[in-house]
């Protein structure tokens, strides 16, 4: 009943225990197999603050339910109302956030491995419907994966109907606790589970088996186009691919606006934006959730997140690491050789920089000699690179007066590259952000 090869790597493992009937299902079946599973079975809670002495109540079944099984609970006590107040979410999504909140805590303050929750069939089935009316996307389809958040959450009966739960209660004695919350229908899941999906059932009886293969083919789908997706990706810019590409471009658009944190914000108006700034001219931009910015770079669209930059920043140039505006960057001496194996660095002859560089952003009347010795305006350099204005202006660069020695991420001078004879050699990396 259990799908044992989410334990394969776990070592100790938390229930998501919250006095349910599902959760106390979850916790008897691995303490039954943990000999078989070679686990150490423990106990997560979270109180939420929502129902006052009913809840407190049933965290003091748990704890006095881990004490007479000898299992090991770790609690939490969080405040779901203002939370959800605060971050202008729905109740039910406050208290989901915190939920996981707390269980990641746990992964990380290394009480366990990772936690696994009693989600199954219904709960599944709950979560596309919800999905769906919510004009989801394919991703949305997906509905519950087994596997959560790097393998720090794990859910083992999700392909469990709610009535071999009920089974597995009654043949084996539990007991547990109910939350009387889940008989309102105010809140849109209880919706579905208490009124939507018994009439349904009673046109279709296999009604969650079905959608959990709706689940499991859309899973499937979903991850052969981030697949393709993932190829229009470079760092956090995306390539503009032809007309007939819209779904894998804005598929694309959307891995990197996960990826820098605003997944969860995300609107189809974003999206549909995007699509419109492919048709505009290089520069162009447009404001998705604050402070996060797209812009056109040629046959890109490119993200970041718009912090203040101080264009008149001057530093001097050292060997070691240095703070200018959003980047990082590091210089440290390297051996020719390395070069060859870096794509991602740039190297160059220290002893061929003038003294008293200094690092800082472009100016009027700025120029560098390019590969092959030739010497061009600066400004001449970065359209020939198609690199836009709007990139080139924050760009660190190092130079001397008006004379431009290597250019952040870009290139180096032809009048400080490496030959033979060089003997103090330069590695420049850096990284963006704060």
């Amino acid at each position: 009943m259990l799908n044992s090869s989410l334990f394969a790597d776990k070592k100790s493992v938390a229930v998501a225990l919250s006095g349910g009937k599902d959760s106390v299902v979850l916790l008897h079946m691995l303490l039954e197999k943990r000999r078989e599973l070679n686990i150490e079975v423990k106990a997560v809670n979270v109180e939420h603050g929502i129902r006052g002495e009913s809840s407190l109540a049933d965290t003091r079944f748990v704890k006095e339910l881990c004490k007479g099984l000898n299992v090991e609970l770790k609690t939490f006590s969080v405040d779901a109302v203002n939370y959800s107040k605060n971050n202008r979410l729905s109740l039910e999504n406050g208290a989901r956030a915190l939920r996981y909140q707390c269980f990641l805590s746990a992964v990380e303050q290394g009480f366990c491995d990772c936690v696994a929750t009693a989600h199954h069939q219904s709960d599944n089935a709950e979560t596309v419907f919800l999905n769906f009316l919510r004009g989801s996307s394919v991703s949305g389809l997906c509905g519950i994966k087994d596997v959560g958040f790097d393998g720090k959450i794990i859910r083992p009966i999700l392909h469990l109907e709610k009535s071999e739960i009920e089974s597995y209660v009654l043949a084996h004695g539990l007991t547990f606790v109910t939350d009387e919350s889940n008989f309102s229908s105010d809140y849109t899941r209880n919706f579905l589970r208490n009124e939507a999906f018994p009439l349904l059932k009673t046109r279709f009886p296999a009604l969650e088996q079905s959608v959990l293969r709706l689940s499991e083919i859309a899973s499937k789908e979903d991850e052969f186009l981030n697949g393709l997706a993932l190829q229009l990706i470079d760092k956090n810019c995306v390539t503009i691919p032809d007309e007939k590409s819209e779904v894998l471009f804005k598929r694309a658009c959307l891995l990197v606006i996960k990826q820098l944190g605003f997944g969860v914000n995300y609107e189809k108006s974003h999206l549909d934006a995007l699509w419109n700034l492919t048709k505009l001219e290089t520069g162009s931009k447009t404001n998705l959730k604050s402070p996060l910015v797209a812009y056109k770079s040629y046959n890109k669209i490119c993200f970041e997140l718009q912090h203040k930059i101080n264009d008149n920043l001057e530093i001097p140039f050292t060997i070691g690491s240095a703070l200018f505006n959003n980047y990082t960057l590091f210089f440290e001496k390297s051996e020719p050789i390395a070069r060859l194996n870096d794509d991602n660095a740039l190297f160059f002859d220290l002893d061929k920089l003038p003294q008293d560089c200094v690092i800082r952003c472009r100016k009027t009347g700025d120029v560098i000699t390019a590969f092959g010795n030739k010497t061009k305006s600066l400004k001449k350099y970065f359209t020939d690179k198609k690199i836009d204005a709007r990139t080139s202006k924050h760009l660190p660069l190092i130079a001397k007066d008006n004379v431009v020695y290597a250019v952040l991420g870009v290139d180096i001078s032809e009048n400080v590259k490496i030959d033979k004879s060089s003997l103090n050699v330069i590695k420049f990396t850096y990284t963006k952000g704060e």
